[in-house]
């Protein structure tokens, strides 16, 4: 990673959280932000945590803590979350042949662990191994929905839990808002009964972005994202297209099968010290033997937003962000950070 400049002394923030996705609407809680080295600031890359309460207008609840520490010298990364979740859902079945008319909602409650450990082996890179668990309590399903038939895998809920090794690029000059450099992470697990888990499958990940400068304030930035699954893999954990982060525009699991891919690029002009705009667009789709990849039923998304930065020096960035796909309704985001 290139050299980031740092406070020294630990800094801590509480802020009033407010935000809308298509699949939360508006959200009202608390959030409180951390930052600290463990070290010296030239030798040792400042880690961030942070936690949140918070209530949607769908009767969501949300609780969790999340963020990435770095040992001193940057030896070891962790980073991951962990949470506790009453959630209500949307399905809409499997394949990108589904449609509006099949939406069934279901509740679930569950905890939630993403937890990673990574060592630095050189040049930026990290080798290591992550760790994935929810416990789904999944309740109040459509009675005439497809899942209450229990047919689906994973329709009653259950444990999913996997284990597996994962190897880390990182060249970014900011997490929060890069200008330049490289992220590549790749990961593979294995779920099922020796990890505690009750569905066997194995999940393969794959993400690379670039940040490019153009100019004074210009930034390009490309991801290519692909998630790959063999096994018997719960639907609540297919591969999902959508949502604030890949693909906006669609409506987060409404596409999702065991096989996905997306590549997705965004412009981003600061105009002002504090204020920007952008232009994105993207491309994916999910498959699978019972669904074959089909280019014709590809989805394309594209959008403008716009960009306050609510802190200078950390670059958080306040996004705003208008979404739409032929043939989906417009999507509308207002929430914290990059979307990538």
């Amino acid at each position: 990673m290139a050299e980031r400049k740092m406070d020294k002394e630990m800094t801590f923030a509480v802020l009033p959280v407010v935000y809308f996705t298509p699949e939360t609407k508006w959200v009202f809680g608390v959030g409180g932000v951390s930052t600290f080295n463990l070290d010296s600031i030239s030798t040792t890359y400042e880690s961030q945590l942070t936690a949140g309460l918070a209530y949607s207008l769908r009767n969501q609840f949300l609780s969790y803590v999340s963020g990435r520490i770095f040992s001193p010298k940057n030896r070891s990364l962790w980073y991951g979350e962990m949470g506790w979740y009453d959630y209500v859902f949307f399905y809409f079945g499997q394949g990108m042949n589904v449609n509006q008319d099949s939406e069934e909602i279901y509740s679930a409650k569950f905890p939630r662990l993403r937890f990673n450990y990574v060592r630095n082996i050189g040049k930026n890179w990290f080798l290591g191994g992550g760790f994935r668990f929810d416990g789904m309590n999944i309740f109040e399903l459509q009675e005439d929905g497809a899942l209450a038939n229990g047919e689906i895998i994973g329709s009653q809920g259950g444990r999913n839990s996997g284990l597996g090794p994962l190897i880390l690029h990182d060249s970014r000059n900011n997490q929060l808002y890069p200008e330049s450099g490289v992220y590549f992470e790749a990961g593979l697990q294995a779920f099922g009964g020796i990890f505690g888990g009750e569905f066997s499958y194995v999940r393969a990940i794959s993400d690379f972005r670039k940040i490019l400068p153009l100019g004074k304030n210009q930034v390009f930035a490309a991801q290519a994202f692909s998630e790959i699954t063999f096994g018997d893999v719960p639907f609540f954990a297919l591969p999902m297209l959508g949502g604030n982060k890949l693909l906006r525009g669609l409506f987060e699991g409404k596409y999702r099968e065991k096989n996905l891919f997306a590549l997705q690029a965004e412009y981003r002009y600061k105009f002002l010290p504090r204020w920007g705009i952008v232009a994105f667009g993207g491309t994916g789709n999910a498959f699978s033997s019972e669904n074959p990849l089909h280019f014709n039923l590809t989805k394309i998304t594209y959008g403008v937003g716009g960009r306050f930065q609510l802190n200078q020096e950390k670059k958080l960035n306040l996004r705003l962000d208008l979404a739409h796909s032929p043939g989906e309704p417009f999507q509308f985001y207002f929430t914290f950070g990059e979307a990538f």
